[in-house]
């Protein structure tokens, strides 16, 4: 058996439930008003990649979320590496579509996904190396648009004003609410 010490048996950790609780509304409330964008608007404002940006932003974690230059420069970098990974190798392939059929094994669709994603990944990587917008969330990000499950000027424009809503309403609403009632986080990995 492996011995090993949890977090909560530490007994030299302050249980700090206002941590926990910050964080929890934080999540609850960037996803509620990007939510109701999404059911106004009928557009898909609500995408997975927006979740792990909201947990790095909603737990503190400053250093590597909350900048607009990391959240929606690493996002945007994102959505265009995936765009151009799409369009070289898997133009109107589409994972849901792929992965509907009863047996898509071996297929070339696959073969063109994959060279999509991979390619993503690697202009993702290297973009946002270069350009210091480093934010890991946008990863999910260039494989959502690579590969074909949100795609296209429109969704991408989406994509990267969802991001900057997100930022704005944490940065400008979220983050003075929590400074003026004492329930701001501290750093997740601390």
């Amino acid at each position: 058996m492996l011995d090993v010490e949890l977090p909560f048996e530490d007994p030299d950790r302050d249980l700090d439930i206002k941590d926990e609780y910050s964080a929890t509304v934080n999540v609850f409330l960037h996803f509620t008003v990007l939510g109701a964008i999404t059911l106004v608007t009928g557009q898909p404002f609500l995408f997975p990649s927006l979740g792990p940006s909201a947990y790095l932003m909603a737990t503190g974690e400053k250093t590597r979320a909350e900048g607009p230059y990391h959240v929606i420069g690493g996002h945007t970098v994102a959505v265009v590496a995936g765009l151009i990974a799409y369009a070289l190798f898997a133009s109107d392939v589409s994972a849901y579509v792929v992965f509907d059929r009863p047996d898509p094994a071996f297929s070339w669709d696959l073969v063109y996904l994959t060279a999509s994603a991979t390619a993503a990944m690697m202009l993702t990587t290297t973009a946002m190396l270069v350009t210091k917008t480093n934010h890991a969330a946008a990863c999910a990000t260039t494989l959502i648009v690579a590969l074909g499950l949100m795609g296209g000027i429109q969704d991408a424009a989406i994509i990267v004003v969802a991001v900057a809503i997100l930022w704005y309403f944490h940065d400008r609403v979220i983050s003075t609410l929590a400074e003026r009632y004492g329930f701001k986080p501290r750093d997740a990995r601390s």
